[in-house]
């Protein structure tokens, strides 16, 4: 596994009340459909080497998967090509706050 900067939940929640700070999910858009931290950005871990260049590298990233091992490997990506960007530490799965599901509104 890969050692990257990680934060967990109530620090990602705190940090997200900020201005810049986008919330990045790297699962499938399945998973993505099933359960997602509402507000977060999906592209998948598989397409992260081509669509990183859309990102705003004046932004902050909190990325998330499942357990937080796929997220971290983005997390060690998006550093290497120069994001700030942080792992959830655990990934969704010990995310306490709110939740949704269904097609994004």
């Amino acid at each position: 596994m890969v050692q990257v900067p990680e934060v967990g939940p109530q620090e990602a929640k705190d940090m997200l009340q900020k201005e810049g700070v986008v919330l990045l999910d790297v699962r499938t858009p399945q998973e993505h459909l099933q359960l997602r931290i509402p507000n977060s950005i999906l592209i998948p871990l598989d397409e992260l080497r081509y669509a990183f260049k859309e990102l705003s590298r004046d932004k902050t990233y909190i990325v998330y998967c499942r357990s937080g091992e796929r997220s971290a490997f983005a997390t060690y990506f998006l550093r290497h090509m120069g994001y700030e960007a942080y792992n959830l530490a655990g990934g969704i799965i010990v995310w306490p706050y709110e939740k949704e599901s269904g097609p994004p509104k």
